[in-house]
């Protein structure tokens, strides 16, 4: 079980902050590789298969704009969250359990996230909201087994990166010695693996490589991404040492123990195998997470990521409509939806009046 480990530091007016093979990696690096295993494009058109035969219920469906996956700051990339969904109503964004129960209304301008050192929900309403107010909602959240909410405060997260500046590293092939793990938000340092994230994470992670910087005595830190000569900035390593890429590749996320993982290339996404090989036309959109304020000052809660694979199934969005992905790259119900949400236990479907709660495809 992966640790949630990362808070946000939140202003004081409570606006918050968002808070196999080688690489070539430039000069110095192997100038010669295998060829990958991927391609351009994929080895074969994903099929689609019939929506599920789930009727409308007679009541009316939940209200909600959208309904989206809890972004979960305990990583880079962020990771998904299972059992809560964040929704929004009129541009204004609440929380609510997987069946559907509110835990908090929509009255916050971001969509509503999670740093998991103490079970958090970073959640401000955009209107004033006096502290006194603010804790006792947090304590009636705590009460109902829901968390907490998020006063504001520095906190931890997990990043990992290839260190071009690891003495003795092997240049001419990918080099497992040469894996870092950075802890942000400490004072901590650039630090050799830690082999019990493997566990954490699962056998495959998703790293860029980088140089360290820092001042002389202080400590070190991961510089911005080195992009290969595809110009993808980051890629894959493996456990057992194996390293794969997917040219161009912009943003890749997590597999942990799924089949497959979204990979950005341009502003869309597609999705890889275990071994990197192309399963979907790179042709998604973002479905959840936010951009936030600094990436998007036009747009701060546009998402940010297509989804992971949680539990074999991902919600994914193409053209703005939505559908559910398998873990052989099907969409099992076509994108042809006004919204699909998916965490890992719960599926809902939007129809014209609303939300429901829909079983899987058999």
């Amino acid at each position: 079980m992966r640790r949630t480990l990362f808070c946000l530091t939140v202003a004081a007016a409570l606006l918050l902050s968002a808070c196999t093979m080688p690489l070539s990696f430039g000069e110095g690096e192997p100038t010669a590789a295998p060829e990958p295993s991927t391609s351009a494009e994929p080895s074969s058109e994903p099929q689609t298969t019939a929506a599920p035969a789930a009727t409308p219920q007679a009541e009316p469906g939940l209200p909600y704009d959208e309904i989206r996956t809890i972004e979960e700051y305990d990583a880079t990339p962020s990771t998904p969250s299972e059992g809560y969904f964040t929704m929004s109503q009129n541009g204004l964004w609440g929380l609510m359990r997987a069946d559907g129960t509110e835990v908090l209304p929509c009255r916050s301008a971001a969509p509503v996230s999670r740093c998991g050192a103490e079970d958090h929900w970073i959640w401000f309403p955009e209107e004033r909201m006096e502290w006194e107010e603010f804790d006792a909602l947090s304590a009636e959240l705590t009460e109902a087994g829901d968390g907490s909410l998020c006063p504001g405060h520095g906190g931890l997260g997990d990043m990992f990166f290839y260190d071009l500046d690891s003495p003795g590293r092997d240049t001419t092939a990918v080099d497992l010695s040469a894996l870092r793990w950075y802890r942000m938000g400490t004072p901590g340092d650039v630090m050799e693996m830690d082999d019990t994230l493997w566990g954490e994470y699962g056998d495959i992670l998703p790293v860029y490589s980088a140089y360290e910087e820092g001042e002389e005595g202080d400590p070190k830190f991961p510089g911005d991404p080195v992009p290969d000569d595809t110009g993808a900035l980051y890629w894959y390593i493996c456990k057992d040492g194996s390293a794969f890429y997917v040219p161009g590749a912009q943003q890749v996320c997590w597999f942990f123990y799924e089949e497959l993982a979204p990979v950005q290339i341009g502003d869309k996404w597609g999705y890889v195998d275990r071994s990197g090989n192309q399963t979907t036309e790179v042709k998604y959109e973002a479905t959840w997470g936010s951009m936030g304020e600094y990436a998007n000052p036009e747009d701060p809660a546009a998402p940010k990521y297509a989804a992971c694979l949680q539990n074999g199934y991902a919600a994914v969005c193409r053209g703005g409509q939505w559908g559910l992905l398998d873990s052989k790259g099907t969409e099992v119900i076509p994108c042809e939806h006004l919204g699909v949400a998916w965490e890992g236990t719960t599926l809902w479907i939007k129809s014209e009046d609303g939300w429901h709660k829909t079983e899987l495809p058999a």
